[in-house]
């Protein structure tokens, strides 16, 4: 190896570069480093990109345990503005299988009661009658408890809805 250090400018080392720089892979010039993390997705670095312009809020997303008896709690980072609907995102993300999904909502508060509007597909096969006690759980009491256990949202009951009908099961 031939190096000609009086006339090379010093390379910056890779702690030093800025935050916001997140090459994907190395360049020819570049020396691999073996204890360099491995490269992030695409969607990791646009998140982490916005993540200080854009305001972050922590919150519980209930989801049901392996043995379908109770709730258990996984915290999230999502964005505040759009925490309440990004939770039930992530709560029918978990529910979606392949025979049942939802294929939209809305969800809008009145005081402290939150109205969750569930649309099912056109072509489906199933309705929320349909659903056993497992997916009920993972569903209903999912969002419900996902909702009402954040306290920033101040939600103390929600009401369910298809189409703007009550579902009652």
């Amino acid at each position: 190896m031939l190096s000609l250090s009086s006339c090379s400018t010093p390379q910056t080392p890779v702690d030093e570069r800025p935050a916001s720089i997140s090459p994907t892979s190395p360049s020819p010039s570049t020396p691999a480093s073996i204890d360099s993390p491995p490269a992030a997705s695409p969607s990791a670095s646009v998140d982490r990109l916005t993540t200080p312009t854009t305001p972050q809020t922590t919150i519980n997303v209930y989801k049901v345990d392996s043995l379908c008896r109770d709730l258990v709690p996984r915290k999230m980072t999502l964005t505040a503005k759009q925490s309440l609907e990004g939770a039930i995102a992530k709560v029918l993300e978990e529910t979606d299988s392949g025979d049942f999904s939802i294929a939209g909502y809305r969800v809008s508060k009145e005081g402290n009661r939150a109205i969750v509007d569930l649309r099912l597909p056109a072509n489906t096969k199933r309705s929320f009658h349909s659903l056993s006690s497992c997916e009920q759980l993972a569903l209903f009491g999912g969002i419900r408890k996902t909702l009402i256990d954040n306290a920033q949202w101040q939600i103390k009951s929600v009401q369910f809805t298809e189409k703007g009908q009550e579902i009652v099961l």
